[in-house]
């Protein structure tokens, strides 16, 4: 749907947005319901980047959606975490009593506007299960505006962004909690997104994700500096990574069946000493923490999405903090494949090459390549190949 299509949508159901311009004459709609973004629009992309669904372009079926407050309406939004504490009343039972809180979404926000910036508010209270028991106390300040294009100040900007449009936007995300119980709570950004596509995840050192609901599988694929997922939209799975191994950055680059597409990139604080408490759901993996990552691809049965999610600083007694400030962007490049893979590279030190129907590896003489849908190809420099080889028979000699 074009951006006038979806304000017309939303004007229908009484929706109150703004609407906030980027580069590139890229623009973003960010509601006051929920406080969900949608877009980025633009000449290039008239229906849009992010996930809508598909009762969007019937006003009836989404004021339905809007009047049953249900979260499920599209684009980008933030919640408050963990969703073991916060949205599961039963773990034992975790599916069947999996339920969002209607404060945090569609919560109750107030939206103010100043200059090029929106600013969403709102306080509220959230009961907790599961991993302790009481009340929580919370008042979230969420800021959005334009992000500046983060190549510009590299030497091979010029080359990086031939042929190639730029837009993104930043959030300022103010959360402050109290509480005389020892609840957890912490800033979760959930983006979805369109299938058909590969997500990668760079990492100081690969490891592979934990299962949340059904296991990823042969979705997920292990590369030399990280991991590569298959975004579907039609086998569900949602898998989690540990902070300490990520470097606060991943992004998605879409399938296409032309020579164009789009390349994702979400920038995040990472923070292997804080606590990310969201735990798997399963009773048997309680206690498991420290995921700053999660990954969900929906089978179908509710829309076919995907979702990027990353999660921010956690505040709570347990923690030793009552508040947390920080700052995630969303970066998006539009334009020649061959242009996006450079970036990829640029951002996450993986190198794309050419499609490949599935995943399979194979070995060179002076590297290792692992080919992805996208080709993730990672070659070994000979410096540290011959470091390795000395340690290797220094090894053998004791």
């Amino acid at each position: 749907m074009t951006k006038q299509e979806v304000t017309e949508t939303l004007d229908f159901c009484n929706v109150r947005y703004e609407t906030i311009d980027l580069d590139d004459d890229w623009q973003i709609i960010v509601t006051q319901h929920g406080g969900h973004i949608f877009g980025p629009f633009s000449k290039l992309y008239p229906d849009g980047i992010f996930w809508m669904p598909e009762s969007m372009k019937t006003k009836e079926k989404y004021k339905e959606l809007i009047d049953k407050q249900i979260w499920n309406i599209g684009g980008d939004r933030v919640w408050i975490a963990p969703e073991i504490q916060f949205n599961i009343r039963d773990r034992s039972h975790y599916r069947e009593s999996l339920d969002t809180p209607k404060t945090i979404d569609p919560g109750a926000f107030s939206m103010t506007r100043e200059n090029e910036k929106l600013i969403l508010k709102q306080s509220l209270d959230l009961e907790s299960f599961n991993t302790v028991t009481g009340q929580i106390h919370l008042d979230f300040e969420r800021t959005v505006h334009k992000a500046q294009n983060p190549l510009r100040h590299l030497p091979a900007c010029g080359d990086l962004m031939k042929n190639i449009s730029y837009c993104g936007y930043e959030q300022l995300l103010d959360l402050t909690g109290h509480s005389d119980a020892d609840i957890f709570a912490e800033s979760w950004d959930l983006l979805q997104v369109r299938t058909k596509g590969t997500l990668f995840i760079p990492m100081y050192q690969p490891l592979r994700g934990t299962d949340h609901y059904a296991p990823c599988g042969s979705h997920e694929t292990v590369v030399n500096n990280g991991i590569c997922l298959r975004l579907t939209g039609d086998s569900q799975y949602k898998i989690a990574y540990k902070s300490a191994v990520l470097t606060g950055r991943f992004g998605y680059l879409k399938d296409s069946d032309t020579d164009s597409s789009y390349l994702i990139i979400i920038n995040y604080p990472n923070n292997p000493s804080a606590m990310y408490s969201e735990e798997p759901p399963q009773p048997e993996l309680a206690g498991d923490t420290g995921y700053s990552i999660h990954i969900y691809n929906d089978d179908g049965n509710s829309g076919g999405f995907a979702e990027m999610e990353c999660n921010l600083q956690t505040i709570g007694k347990p923690a030793g903090i009552s508040r947390s400030i920080d700052r995630l962007d969303t970066w998006i490049f539009c334009g020649p494949v061959i242009q996006l893979k450079k970036i990829a590279r640029a951002f996450s030190g993986l190198i794309f090459h050419n499609l490949t129907p599935q995943f399979h590896s194979k070995r060179q003489k002076k590297g290792v390549s692992y080919d992805t849908p996208f080709t993730v190809q990672l070659y070994v420099s000979h410096a540290w190949f011959n470091w390795m080889t000395a340690l290797s028979f220094a090894s053998s000699a004791l």
